[in-house]
C-alpha cells in the first residue's frame, strides 16, 4: 500500500498489473485535419519518454548518458494524467537550459513519433551524405548549409518514410518560433534513389516546457507535418532503402553496447559500392554476429536471444559479464540498470537484406510486462533487479 501511494504521488497509474506514468501536453498540429488525436491535449507515458531517451543517447554520438533517467526527479509530483510540468527551470545559465532543453526535446519528440506516428526505426544524421545502399545509389543528400534534421525514420513494416526534427524551448509566447527553426532543418535534406527524389513525410516537433515556479506554466507540443511528394521508385529500391535504415538503426544502437566490430560490419553493408563484394561482406557480418555473446532474460518468453548490453545512469557496462547478484546490487543503489538489446534473428535478416523476413518478424504480437518493453523494431529494454535478470545464453 505504501508503494502504491508513492507511485500515485509520482504520477504512476496502475493498469493490468503494470504502472503508467502519464503526463499531458497542450497540443497543436499542422494541418489540423491530419492530427493523430482529437482535442487540445496529448498524453505521453514518462516511461515511453525515458525508453526513447535510452535509445537516443545510445544512438547519438556525444549525447550524455544518464539524462534519460532523471525525469521523475524533475517533474512536479502532481499525479497521473496531469500536465508535464517541471518543478523548476532546467538550470539558470542559458547554455545549460539550451543543452538540456534540446536533449529532453529529442526524448519527448521520439516518444511522440513512436506512439502517434507508429515509427520505430530511426537513423541519425550528421553533416555529410549518408549512404543507405551505395551499390544502388540510394542516399541522404544535404541540400543547404546548417544543422540537418535529427532523424530519418520509418515504421516496423518498412513504410512511412519520415524526416523528423525535434526542438525544445522555454519561449513564453509558445513554441511557434522553435517550430519554424525545426521546419527549416527538416527541409535541408532529400533522400534520392538513382538520382530521383523519394517521397517523404517531413515532420518538425517543438516542445515548449512548463514549470511550477515561473512562466511559462504550460507544457506544449506543436507539430508540423506535410508530405513532400517525390518520384516513384521500384520495389527493389524501396526495400533496399528501408533495409539501409534498419541497418543503421541497429548498428548505432549496439555499437556503444560493446559490439563495435559487428556494428561497423553492418554499416559497411550500406556503403559498399560493388554488388559483387556484398556477399563477402555479408559473410563477414554473419561471422561477427555468430561470435557475439547472446543474452536471455530470466522468466521471460516474449523475446528471442538478444545482442546488447547493460546500461546504467553512468553509461554502458562494457567488457564484463555482470552476475545476477551484481545486477541486483546496481538496482539497489539506484543506478537504474537496464538491458538494451536487439533480437539476433532480426540482425541476421538485416544483414542478409531480407525485407519480408523483417516485416514478418516485426509484425508478431508480443506480450510485455512491467519489466520488458519492446520498441517494435526488434529491440528490447529490460529493467534489471530482483524481479528480472539477464543471463548469457551462449
Amino acid at each position: 500500500m505504501l508503494q502504491y501511494a508513492l507511485d500515485v504521488t509520482l504520477g504512476r497509474d496502475y493498469c493490468a498489473g503494470q504502472f503508467k506514468l502519464i503526463r499531458t501536453f497542450l497540443h497543436t498540429f499542422e494541418p489540423a485535419a491530419d492530427s493523430p488525436v482529437t482535442g487540445a491535449r496529448v498524453d505521453l507515458d514518462v516511461t515511453e519518454i525515458e525508453d526513447a531517451g535510452i535509445r537516443e543517447v545510445l544512438q547519438t554520438p556525444g549525447a550524455a548518458y544518464g539524462t534519460w533517467s532523471i525525469l521523475d526527479a524533475l517533474l512536479a509530483p502532481t499525479g497521473s494524467g496531469t500536465p508535464f510540468v517541471f518543478r523548476k527551470p532546467l538550470g539558470h545559465a542559458r547554455e545549460v537550459k539550451v543543452a538540456l532543453s534540446g536533449l529532453l526535446g529529442r526524448f519527448v519528440a521520439r516518444a511522440y513519433l513512436e506512439r502517434y506516428f507508429n515509427l520505430s526505426i530511426f537513423a541519425h544524421l550528421n553533416s555529410r551524405t549518408v549512404d543507405l545502399d551505395r551499390s544502388r545509389r540510394i542516399k541522404i543528400v544535404p541540400l543547404s548549409r546548417g544543422d540537418l534534421p535529427d532523424w530519418i525514420a520509418c515504421a516496423a513494416d518498412l513504410s512511412a518514410l519520415t524526416v523528423a526534427e525535434a526542438k525544445g524551448c522555454h519561449d513564453t509566447g509558445g513554441p511557434s518560433k522553435a517550430l519554424g527553426r525545426g521546419w527549416a532543418q527538416a527541409k535541408r535534406i532529400n533522400i534520392v534513389a538513382q538520382g530521383r527524389k523519394v517521397t517523404v513525410k517531413r515532420v518538425a516537433i517543438a516542445t515548449r516546457w512548463g514549470t511550477t515556479t515561473e512562466a511559462p506554466k504550460d507544457a506544449h507540443i506543436s507539430v508540423r507535418d506535410p508530405v513532400d511528394e517525390g518520384e516513384p521508385i521500384d520495389l527493389h529500391e524501396e526495400d533496399a532503402l528501408f533495409i539501409g535504415l534498419l541497418r543503421l538503426h541497429i548498428a548505432n544502437l549496439i555499437a556503444p553496447l560493446g559490439h563495435a566490430a559487428l556494428a561497423e560490419s553492418i554499416r559497411h553493408l550500406t556503403h559498399q559500392p560493388h554488388q559483387g563484394r556484398l556477399s563477402d561482406d555479408r559473410g563477414n557480418a554473419r561471422t561477427l554476429l555468430n561470435a557475439s555473446p547472446v543474452n536471455e532474460v530470466e522468466n521471460a518468453t516474449a523475446m528471442d536471444g538478444l545482442i546488447g548490453g547493460i546500461v546504467t545512469r553512468a553509461g554502458p557496462i562494457l567488457n564484463a559479464r555482470v552476475a545476477p547478484a551484481d545486477q541486483e546490487a546496481l538496482a539497489r543503489i539506484d543506478l537504474r540498470p537496464v538491458f538494451v538489446g536487439v533480437e539476433r534473428d532480426l540482425i541476421r535478416a538485416a544483414i542478409d537484406a531480407e525485407p519480408q523476413v523483417v516485416r514478418d518478424r516485426l509484425a508478431r504480437t508480443v506480450i510485455t510486462d512491467t519489466f520488458t518493453r519492446p520498441d517494435r523494431a526488434g529491440g528490447w529494454i529490460v529493467s534489471l533487479g530482483e524481479e528480472r535478470r539477464i543471463r548469457d545464453a551462449t
